[in-house]
C-alpha cells in the first residue's frame, strides 16, 4: 500500500503547481487517480474541470466549445458557467490529448498512460497565446457645465477605454439642463459635475515623459496649487482636484508629473456636446520614479493653456497614474 502511494505521489507532483496559488496553474494537472469496481478493467474513465484562472475566457457571459482530439478522432463539448466539466472513456493503455478552444489560446496536450479499471480526473486552465492586456485607470475624469443661461444639452463620451463608474448613470449619453451657476439636472436631480472612470489600454497612451515635472511628494499642494491657478480653476474645482489627488501624491517620495490638455486628451477620450460649448480639459499623468533628475522643482507654466470661460463652456479635469514599472 505504501509503495502504491509513493508511485502516486511521484505521478501527481509535476502537476501540483497549482498548489501555490491560480496564478501558478499549469495547463493541466491531476486532481484524482482511484480505482472503482464500476469500471471495467480494460477502460479508463476521464472527467476534466474547466479553470478559468487568469479569467480570459468569460465562461460568467458565455459558453464556449470545446474540442478535444483523442488518437485521431475530434469530439466537441459544451461549456458553460454552470457546468465546466465533460467526461469521456477510452480503452486502458497510452492514450494522446489536444484540448482546443480557439485560435486566442494555446492548445493544451496531454500524453498519458491510463490504467484500466480507473477513474482519473484532470484540471484544465487555458492560457491566452496573445500578450497579456495591461490596463490603467482613467480616474474621476468630472465635467463641469455653464452656460449663460438654463438649456438643455446632450454629452456623449468617445473613447476606447471601459466604461466602470459612471454618476449620473451613463446609457450612452448624458441628457439633460444645465445652468449659469453649473448646476446640472437629469431626471429631476441635480449634481454638480458629471463623473465618469475607466480601464485603458496601456497602449493607447503616447506619453512624452522628457515633458513632464519632477517634483518631491512634499511639494505637492504647492505644485498643484501652482498650476490650477494659472489654468484658471475656480476655488470649488480646485478643492475637488487636490483633495482628490494630494493625499495619494504627497506620500510618495519622488514624482514625475505630466500634464495633457485640451485636443491631446482625445486619444483618451472625446467629448460630443450639442449645443456647442468652448472645452477646457486638463488630464494629470503621474508616477512615483526613485530618484529626481532636476535638482530643484519646476513649475512649467507656460506649457499650459489657460481655460476659456465666456459663453457655453466646459471644465474637465481626470488623471491617470502610471505603476513605477511601466
Amino acid at each position: 500500500m505504501i509503495r502504491k502511494l509513493f508511485i502516486l505521489y511521484l505521478f501527481c507532483v509535476p502537476f501540483l503547481g497549482f498548489s501555490l496559488g491560480k496564478e501558478s496553474l499549469p495547463s493541466v494537472w491531476i486532481i484524482k487517480d482511484s480505482v472503482s469496481d464500476k469500471i471495467h478493467p480494460d477502460s479508463v474513465q476521464l472527467l476534466f474541470k474547466l479553470d478559468d484562472a487568469y479569467g480570459q475566457l468569460m465562461i460568467d457571459q458565455h459558453s464556449l466549445i470545446l474540442q478535444v482530439k483523442s488518437d485521431g478522432k475530434r469530439r466537441n463539448y459544451t461549456i458553460t458557467n454552470d457546468n465546466r466539466t465533460f467526461q469521456m472513456t477510452l480503452a486502458k493503455g497510452r492514450h494522446h490529448l489536444e484540448f482546443y478552444i480557439n485560435v486566442n489560446f494555446e492548445i493544451i496536450y496531454l500524453d498519458q498512460d491510463f490504467t484500466g479499471g480507473h477513474y482519473y480526473e484532470f484540471g484544465l486552465n487555458f492560457k491566452g497565446s496573445f500578450p497579456a492586456r495591461r490596463d490603467i485607470m482613467v480616474e474621476k475624469p468630472v465635467i463641469y457645465l455653464y452656460t449663460e443661461r438654463e438649456e438643455p444639452f446632450r454629452l456623449k463620451i468617445k473613447t476606447d477605454a471601459e466604461l466602470q463608474f459612471t454618476y449620473p448613470a451613463y446609457k450612452g449619453e448624458w441628457k439633460g439642463t444645465t445652468s449659469p451657476d453649473g448646476t446640472i439636472q437629469i431626471n429631476g436631480s441635480n449634481y454638480p459635475y458629471l463623473f465618469w472612470d475607466a480601464q485603458l489600454p496601456v497602449e493607447k497612451l503616447d506619453l512624452n515623459w522628457h515633458q513632464s515635472d519632477q517634483i518631491l511628494g512634499t511639494q505637492t499642494i504647492q505644485y498643484l496649487s501652482a498650476q490650477l491657478d494659472n489654468m484658471g480653476f475656480l476655488p470649488k474645482e480646485k478643492a475637488d482636484f487636490i483633495t482628490y489627488w494630494g493625499p495619494r501624491m504627497q506620500k510618495m517620495n519622488y514624482l514625475q508629473v505630466l500634464w495633457i490638455q485640451n485636443e491631446s486628451v482625445n486619444e483618451v477620450a472625446s467629448l460630443n456636446i450639442s449645443p456647442k460649448f468652448t472645452q477646457n480639459r486638463i488630464y494629470m499623468v503621474f508616477k512615483e520614479i526613485s530618484d529626481l533628475t532636476d535638482e530643484t522643482l519646476q513649475l512649467k507654466l507656460k506649457s499650459l493653456t489657460p481655460f476659456i470661460r465666456t459663453g457655453n463652456y466646459l471644465v474637465e479635469w481626470g488623471g491617470i497614474e502610471i505603476p513605477s514599472n511601466l
